[in-house]
């Protein structure tokens, strides 16, 4: 199995999205972003994810040569309109202003429409974490979780997340989906002809289901029954509604290349934690010692630092069938 660099993943991800009708600022992100999905281990929304990018590119699903714009901007809030471009450089456009409402308001608040797909969320909030700054994302998505009770997908997997800084180099990093299960975990059960564990999915008629293909004709489930409900539905709330823009139900499909711009949305909240705690830090540190006395617990983000480090020294092992896909699809018409 070939092992590329993550230079070299930067590289092969800024070309064939080029290739596929982007500019180099649209470019430069999103290569960022899956590059460090990749560091990290999360092949699912890393190179795992970017054929779908490519052939969006290709049909017009996402602009390729959109530029983020500033529509909104105050002492601590700042909108972004992405343009139906890429969400990664809609978020670099505006990451400047929202540190700077933090540091001077003690809180600042982003949020992106006409956006597309975020990936991994942990990437924006490490980024705010190594800035010293506390944040909160919120990040719909197309439609496939069917509400608590319903039998229909209406919700997306609509993920969020959090990040803080801590006294090492990496962040504490949390995100989850508030689906039951990731998508991807879903569709690559079906490809495979495994089953899936109960709880997850109902078919078509509303009636659970272990079937893979069942499923994907169905819907999944919210996590946690009614509780995965109504976080699904903040998320919805937060970055769809308040943005202006798409909600799960309306938006075009994240998997396909149909439909048009989705456009979904998200919001950032970052924190400066000076102006509320003179010992942040100090005291996340012992709360973390604590909660380790005579328990096996990983805080999250160390897995992912871990694997950083890792793949920093021995770069990552890609199968070369994915190679040949991402070479393929990169390919100009």
């Amino acid at each position: 199995m070939p092992v590329l660099s993550l230079d070299d993943i930067h590289t092969l991800c800024h070309d064939a999205i080029v290739s596929s009708g982007a500019s180099e600022k649209q470019a430069a992100a999103v290569a960022l972003e899956i590059m460090d999905a990749e560091a990290e281990g999360i092949r699912n929304v890393g190179l795992g994810y970017i054929h779908l990018y490519l052939k969006q590119l290709k049909s017009g699903k996402i602009l390729g040569h959109a530029v983020p714009v500033v529509t909104i901007r105050s002492e601590a809030v700042t909108l972004i309109d992405a343009g139906y471009g890429f969400c990664h450089t809609a978020y670099l456009a505006g990451e400047v202003p929202l540190i700077a409402s933090a540091r001077k308001q003690g809180v600042g608040l982003m949020s992106i429409n006409h956006s597309s797909s975020a990936g991994v969320l942990g990437w924006f909030v490490r980024r705010l974490a190594q800035q010293g700054l506390v944040s909160l994302m919120f990040a719909n998505s197309s439609r496939a979780v069917a509400a608590h009770g319903g039998k229909v997908p209406f919700f997306g997997t609509n993920p969020f997340a959090f990040g803080s800084p801590r006294s090492g180099s990496e962040p504490m990093v949390f995100d989850m989906a508030t689906a039951s299960t990731a998508r991807v975990n879903i569709v690559r059960a079906a490809s495979e002809g495994r089953t899936l564990d109960p709880g997850h999915a109902i078919d078509k008629h509303g009636i659970p289901t272990t079937d893979a293909t069942a499923a994907l004709q169905g819907a999944q489930l919210p996590l946690g029954g009614a509780k995965g409900f109504g976080l699904g539905l903040m998320v919805d709330m937060l970055a769809g509604v308040l943005t202006g823009s798409h909600c799960s139900y309306e938006a075009s499909l994240f998997a396909s290349d149909e439909g048009g711009p989705p456009n979904v949305g998200q919001t950032i909240i970052a924190i400066d934690k000076a102006f509320l705690s003179s010992g942040y830090v100090e005291h996340l540190e012992q709360m973390f010692s604590a909660l380790r006395e005579d328990n096996e617990v990983r805080i999250p983000g160390e897995r992912r630092a871990e694997l950083r480090r890792q793949h920093e020294r021995e770069g990552v092992d890609v199968p070369q069938a994915l190679l040949d896909q991402i070479a393929e699809l990169a390919v100009t018409d």
